[in-house]
């Protein structure tokens, strides 16, 4: 609540305003609970990957919402936790029942910490996984050129996979006619995309779809 305490001059008595709080001020009994203080070394601790990504791919405002900005970005979104395991840090701490076994010889053991020379190379062999994964993700499928520069026309791919029954297609030769990409705006998704192909299979012997 408000209370008028009363002014003289440019002073005022503690008593009157002690008095005013008491009388005319509803206090509420402290409240008990429990703080727990939170400092974060940065602003980024303090946001999501999802958040981090967005912000450096652009992917938000209303640009995106109206189908701009269709080209493919430089940066492509990585997945960081991938090898990541539960209680592994750039500190090499070791806790029992994350990163180590709780018992050994019979006794619980404590939070310990490895030595510098095993935790680097432990964090190199995590960055060399990584690698590769990236690596296997940019294989091309893609065995010849096709007609003109990048485009999928006129590519070359292999046989198809083999039938139900056991019967192979190692003569048959699998060749791109036309890719497009095919856009339909929907009411509830809005604008979606899809990929349309068409590809021709054959042996050269009277046998094609």
């Amino acid at each position: 609540g408000f209370a008028s305490v009363p002014v003289k001059g440019s002073c005022c008595s503690y008593s009157s305003l002690a008095w005013a709080f008491q009388s005319q001020c509803s206090i509420s009994a402290p409240w008990t609970g429990t703080v727990g203080q939170c400092r974060r070394s940065s602003f980024f601790n303090s946001m999501t990957a999802d958040e981090l990504w967005k912000g450096a791919l652009a992917e938000t405002g209303a640009g995106v919402r109206k189908g701009r900005g269709k080209r493919r970005k430089k940066k492509l979104r990585k997945n960081l936790n991938r090898g990541q395991e539960i209680g592994e840090g750039r500190s090499g701490f070791l806790w029992p029942g994350l990163n180590a076994p709780v018992l050994r010889s019979g006794r619980v053991q404590a939070v310990s910490q490895r030595k510098k020379e095993e935790q680097e190379r432990i964090q190199s062999e995590i960055l060399q996984q990584r690698d590769t994964w990236e690596k296997k993700r940019k294989i091309k499928i893609k065995r010849e050129g096709g007609w003109s520069g990048g485009c999928w026309g006129g590519v070359i791919l292999d046989p198809p996979d083999p039938g139900p029954n056991g019967e192979t297609y190692e003569d048959f030769e699998t060749r791109v006619i036309e890719v497009r990409n095919v856009f339909c705006m929907k009411a509830k998704e809005g604008r979606k995309r899809s990929i349309r192909a068409l590809v021709a299979v054959g042996n050269g012997k009277g046998a094609a779809g």
